[in-house]
């Protein structure tokens, strides 16, 4: 399955039906090739995300964190259904990133 979309300075990353245990680890081997590539920016597009797992919260997290040591990565989730929201709420992280409708 892939992920990535675009590649740049500003990245889109397709995200549909289920982010967990079981496609989670592809996702973050994906995010890995753009490692030190002068990401900027990165546009998760949740709209047909049904379901999330901290596996793949975990993966969002990464790329906040390892895309580029040097430069900080702002992450932006586009119209995120309100189930999976309430994972990031629960979770702590609901300021961890930007959510835009």
């Amino acid at each position: 399955m892939g992920f990535i979309q675009s590649m740049g300075e500003n990245t889109v990353v397709n995200l549909k039906d289920k982010l967990d245990f079981s496609n989670a680890s592809d996702l973050i081997e994906e995010l890995k090739t753009l490692a030190d590539k002068g990401v900027k920016r990165i546009d998760f597009h949740c709209a047909d995300l049904e379901y999330i797992s901290s596996a793949g919260i975990r993966a969002m997290v990464f790329v906040k964190q390892k895309i580029d040591k040097n430069v900080e990565v702002d992450v932006y989730l586009h119209n995120v259904r309100q189930v999976v929201k309430e994972v990031f709420v629960q979770s702590g992280l609901e300021d961890y990133f930007e959510f835009v409708d």
